[in-house]
Parts: C-alpha cells; structure tokens; sequence
C-alpha cells in the first residue's frame, strides 16, 4: 500500500510534490476525476470517510484520497484511518496532510508505521491579521487560539490590540454601521482595561476578541 504523510507549512512544495504522487497513479483526465477524492479532516463525517476507504477504483488500478488537515480529525475517524493502514490495501493511495503536525506528535509516531513522512518545514507563525480574519467569521475559538500563541510568545498586549484596531479600521466599508461602532466602543474599553490596569492584558484581549466575534 502506498501511503503519504505530508508535514510542514510551505504548502507550495507541499502541492508540487502531492501533484507528482497524482500523476503517477493516474495519469487520465479520466482517473483524475473517478477516481480522485479530496476529503478535510474538520468536516468528515465516519460515514462519509469508510465508504471512500473502501470504495474500489473505477478506472486505474488505485484510487487517491487526499485527506487535507488530518490532525482535525475526530478519535473514531483516526480509529478508522489506522484500521485502514493496517489492512495494507493495494487499491488506495493514501495522502495525508497537516500543516500543523511536527515529526514529533504522538499521531505522526504513530502513523509512522504506515506512511512515508515528508517533512516541509515548520507550521508558519500568527499574526493579528490571521486571528482577525476569524474574528470577521465570527470563529471565537479559532481567533483565540491565534492570541494565546501571540501572547505566549511574549508580543506586547497593546501591540496585538493596535492590530485589531487597524484591523478593524480596514473592514469599515463590509461592516454594517451599528457593528462597526460596537466594536470601536469594545477596543476602546479594552484599552482602557490594560491601561488603567482593570484587568489582565490577556484577559482584557481575550474578553474584546470574544465581544467582536458575538457582534
């Protein structure tokens, strides 16, 4: 069975080499579109990731599964892909993909067993403009977890809260009026917060990015 697992943030080389795998196991326009499938850990339902394991090939010899953010996927679905690795079947390539996995992680060891790991170099640092993008999705638990990495890697509260504000400044335009004020009115009391000491920087950042994603 031949099966891949790709690590690492540079998602150029990433895509280059997954083409290169894709080629040679099918090479028709034809195979590409019957038997090629992309699935994203985040979103997979048991359901739908047994039938494309086990689903056989309808034109070449091997299907491909492309499994993006394999590190989102739930206990009983890695219970499913490790079944799967197991069995060593020769009708699926398997690639899997992460670019939050280290060599290191308990899930890459024990892949390692089953897959060839390319490593492509480390997962790419936050910013503010990342964790806002979330925020403008209204994902609290995703921006949060951007600030907590900002913040444990000591940038300076009024740093991340002059991100926001310009942040926010440059999505004036998208925003309906009454939100875009509310969350003025937000930066400002959190700003006030950290000046005056009312509460933790942290928590005065946590408490605004979670006062923006409910606006």
């Amino acid at each position: 069975m031949n099966a891949y697992l790709f690590l690492g943030a540079d998602k150029a080389q990433k895509d280059a080499q997954i083409g290169e795998i894709k080629k040679r196991f099918l090479p028709s326009r034809e195979s590409r579109e019957f038997d090629y499938e992309l699935l994203y850990g985040h979103k997979l339902d048991s359901d739908t990731f047994k039938k494309s394991l086990l689903a056989l090939p309808a034109v070449t010899a091997q299907r491909v599964i492309l499994l993006r953010e394999c590190d989102k996927l739930i206990p009983h679905n890695r219970e499913l892909l490790f079944e799967f690795l197991r069995q060593k079947n020769d009708n699926v390539v398997v690639i899997l993909e992460s670019e939050t996995m280290e060599p290191g992680d308990s899930f890459t060891a024990a892949l390692k067993p089953y897959v060839k790991v390319v490593d492509l170099g480390a997962p790419a640092v936050k910013n503010v403009f990342d964790m806002m993008r979330w925020v403008g999705m209204r994902k609290p638990s995703e921006a949060l977890m951007i600030l907590f990495q900002l913040i444990s890697a000591g940038t300076n509260p009024l740093q991340i809260l002059g991100g926001i504000v310009w942040s926010w400044g440059r999505s004036r335009d998208r925003l309906p009026a009454r939100r875009f004020q509310q969350g003025l009115e937000a930066m400002q009391e959190a700003d006030l917060s950290i000046k005056r000491s009312r509460l933790k920087p942290e928590y005065a950042l946590e408490l605004l990015v979670v006062k923006l994603c409910s606006l």
